[in-house]
């Protein structure tokens, strides 16, 4: 799906109160890289919610999480 159809269904989902500082749809992360929709590749330097000392998929993190869910039944 398109960022500017992402944006049309995130505008009339969210109320206009609701800030965004950038259009940047994320497809996938990994350590301190976004790549979006279109395929282009970013640092992210606004470290993600959850995500600021570890980055994105941190294999010790991945691997506790892994680990954890053997657990549950």
């Amino acid at each position: 799906m398109a960022a500017t159809t992402l944006t049309d269904r995130k505008n009339a989902a969210i109320s206009r109160g609701v800030g965004m500082t950038t259009q940047i749809y994320a497809e996938r992360a990994e350590n301190a890289e976004i790549w979006d929709k279109e395929g282009r590749r970013y640092i992210d330097f606004a470290a993600g919610i959850a995500v600021l000392n570890t980055g994105h998929r941190h294999p010790r993190v991945i691997a506790a999480v892994k680990d954890q869910l053997d657990h549950f039944t």
